[in-house]
């Protein structure tokens, strides 16, 4: 039956992408993907084989991989997307041999992609259960792992309709590595053994994101020296509580960073703006050419005088953190929060719309007020005039976070203890 809904999932994707360009990418980035992977590691092995579904996974698992490239630069490595967001963002990264979508899982599809690539060591992040390829893997005797796991007591895989996810994790995997002590106990309870606290990678990767000098000139002449709100990796309802802020502050700076960059979305910011706004892509040409004439005054100060910019670009939100103050997280409003470390390395007190429950840093943090759930304008008001007016809650704030985060560090060494002993 599983593998029958997969079928049909495929087939009204195939339908949905005449119109969606998301959809669209879904689609065709998986013809024929199996036989571009057969021609691709033909006559490699000893291949290790990363799997993550999208961007955010990805940004947990990229300081592993490239701890691994470190440790073995002559071995080879898989790296596999689900979505688009991180396939199309990373297909050309330098850090892993070849990167290609993951072919949907059906039984087929599984057991010629392992026979294919006959990987040495799997290493899956977060939430991916595939039940095909773990089976397959289980079959060939694949050593398998799972990486930045978080459970918590509420979740599916404790309740009566959860036994098939714990029966792969107590069968599949050499080892679960979780973020925290709570994830280890909920799932001792449900009975598996081969669990280990590693805590989260991603730490280090903000870490090092956070060290490293970057600025980017548009957003510099944009906000005048002056730190920006910042809303990342945002939906609509999202988008619309920031909108609210700015309508109630027209001096103040604004950074949208929209998850989903489709027009739609984009231009309901751009209409809905009460004080100017501009898009990053508008400006980018003009600065790229660094021609006199086009970084002029009139550029200049139509950007400076905008009090919102749109970035509509993949892959800039863990650099453009370091460009606010506070942040509002995108996906507590569809239950998929992103995440809040990202904005945290830089201590910025952070918010997140009312289903943050499954992430662990954000349930953490709001112990001491540096997180904050909201689910209307008057909560995002309140929490936005509660650190603006108060310098001194702004300053233990960003004392604790760092703490927060130097503590939570060296989870990828850790983890490369336990893939490689």
């Amino acid at each position: 039956m599983y593998t029958l809904l997969t079928c049909f999932v495929s087939l009204a994707l195939s339908i949905i992408a005449m119109w969606n360009r998301k959809i669209r990418l879904f689609v065709d980035g998986r013809k024929n993907v199996l036989g571009r992977i057969k021609e691709a590691v033909s006559g490699y092995d000893d291949i290790i084989w990363f799997h993550t579904a999208s961007m955010g996974e990805f940004e947990e698992a990229r300081p592993v991989i490239e701890a691994v490239r470190k440790r073995c630069p002559d071995r080879k490595i898989l790296l596999t997307f689900f979505s688009p967001s991180g396939y199309e963002a990373r297909k050309d990264w330098k850090i892993a041999d070849w990167v290609f979508y993951l072919p949907l899982d059906t039984y087929f599809n599984a057991r010629r992609f392992v026979r294919t690539v006959r990987p040495a060591k799997a290493v899956f992040t977060i939430g991916e259960f595939w039940f095909n390829y773990l089976g397959q893997l289980k079959k060939a005797g694949v050593d398998t792992y799972i990486m930045s796991v978080y459970v918590s007591k509420d979740s599916p895989y404790t309740k009566w309709y959860g036994g098939i996810y714990r029966r792969l994790l107590k069968s599949v995997y050499k080892c679960i590595m979780v973020k925290n002590e709570e994830t280890r106990d909920v799932l001792e309870r449900i009975g598996c053994r081969n669990v280990s606290v590693t805590g989260d990678a991603r730490f280090d990767r903000v870490a090092a994101v956070a060290s490293e000098e970057w600025k980017d000139d548009i957003v510099e002449a944009w906000s005048c020296g002056r730190k920006a709100a910042i809303a990342g990796s945002t939906c609509e309802n999202d988008d619309d509580l920031f909108l609210s802020l700015a309508r109630d502050y027209p001096d103040d700076k604004f950074m949208f960073v929209p998850h989903d960059l489709d027009e739609a979305p984009i231009r309901h910011i751009l209409d809905s703006a009460p004080n100017g706004a501009v898009l990053y892509s508008d400006m980018e040409y003009v600065f790229a050419s660094r021609i006199p004439e086009n970084v002029g005054k009139g550029v200049s100060g139509a950007l400076q005088s905008a009090q919102i910019l749109v970035i509509d670009k993949i892959g800039m939100l863990s650099r453009l953190y370091r460009y606010g103050w506070c942040a509002l997280i995108g996906g507590g409003f569809i239950n998929i929060p992103h995440s809040v470390i990202e904005a945290v390395i830089y201590g910025m007190p952070v918010c997140m719309g009312p289903q943050y429950h499954k992430n662990s840093q954000f349930v953490d943090l709001m112990g001491c007020g540096a997180a904050t759930p909201v689910s209307d304008t008057e909560d995002i008001r309140k929490w936005y005039s509660s650190f603006r007016d108060n310098p001194e809650l702004l300053a233990k704030t960003v004392e604790y976070e760092a703490d927060y985060c130097s503590r939570n560090t060296g989870a990828t060494e850790r983890i490369m203890g336990i893939i490689f002993g």
